[in-house]
């Protein structure tokens, strides 16, 4: 069972809203309180799948050099006073659950007044050489994160479609991204989610919009929505541009941000489950477009 860990006072959605990929740091250190609040609430947080999990934070002045060329898209580390990296067993859906995990300690992050940015890693075990982790689980995510300087406001864009794409303000750095309206779908892929609907969920739309603003690499957003009454059925896209370990990731964070304000609205839901053997429909799914998750509400 998900277990909603903020102050009933303050809205999911909002910190969703607020947090971006920082990419330049104060040099202030981050307490090390801070620090052991992050490991145990990673340590009691919800899991995809039954699968061994662990977190480490390194924090030294050499860290990011350390990393640096090994970690991080291009190499680049963004000279960070501390970084997260979060180990895991390899077995079915791992780096899935790794995304679910890790975002949701991002948004932990942000509660906390902490800037954070994903960084690639696609060379487990150069990793655990230059942070000298002696372990035999694989390193599915480093995460850098401290105290982010203020970016300047920038222009946002809302991709709806090729030829139909939003712009409105907003401040820090803000990557253009396919808006919410474009990532939905009602009972197939033929027919658009209409949010507008007087009969659709503000709370799924809500939701569908959160799983917008998840950090998804180069934001390609490779994942669509399928919604039927209270079924909702996750679809994933593998291409040739994102590498398939940050798609994965990328998918998790989604689900974990859709499904944390469902959360916080409804009691009783299912969790995601990764078995769709069940399900028949035809959902009229591109070739590309694949099926793999689903949620009862």
């Amino acid at each position: 069972k998900f277990i909603l860990w903020r102050n009933k006072c303050m809205n999911y959605l909002e910190l969703i809203e607020n947090r971006n990929s920082i990419r330049d740091f104060h040099k202030k250190k981050v307490e090390q309180s801070k620090i052991d609040e992050l490991i145990s609430f990673f340590n009691s947080s919800p899991k995809l799948i039954d699968v061994d999990v662990q977190i480490l934070v390194s924090a030294d002045d050499d860290t990011a050099s350390r990393l640096s060329g090994v970690a991080g898209y291009r190499g680049n580390t963004f000279n960070a006073p501390a970084y997260i990296t979060i180990l895991s067993e390899e077995k079915d859906n791992y780096l899935i659950n790794a995304g679910f995990m890790a975002e949701n300690l991002v948004l932990k992050l942000e509660e906390m007044g902490l800037s954070s940015c994903f960084l690639t890693s696609d060379d487990s075990e150069m990793i655990k050489k230059v942070l000298l982790i002696n372990s035999d689980l694989a390193v599915a995510t480093v995460i850098a994160f401290g105290y982010g300087k203020k970016e300047r406001d920038t222009t946002k864009l809302d991709i709806h479609s090729p030829s139909n794409v939003s712009i409105s303000n907003k401040a820090g750095h803000i990557a253009p991204k396919i808006a919410a309206t474009a990532l939905a779908f009602d009972s197939d892929f033929n027919a658009p989610y209409n949010f507008d609907d007087e009969y659709s969920d503000p709370v799924i739309a809500d939701a569908v919009y959160a799983a917008s603003l998840s950090p998804s690499f180069l934001n390609h957003q490779n994942y669509r929505f399928v919604i039927n009454g209270t079924h909702i059925y996750l679809f994933n896209q593998l291409d040739n541009v994102v590498p398939d370990d940050d798609n994965l990731l990328g998918l998790g964070a989604a689900m974990l941000n859709f499904y944390i304000i469902l959360a916080s609205k409804y009691s009783g839901i299912g969790n995601w489950r990764f078995d769709t053997s069940d399900i028949k429909a035809d959902f009229k799914n591109p070739s590309d477009y694949t099926l793999v998750a689903a949620l009862d509400i």
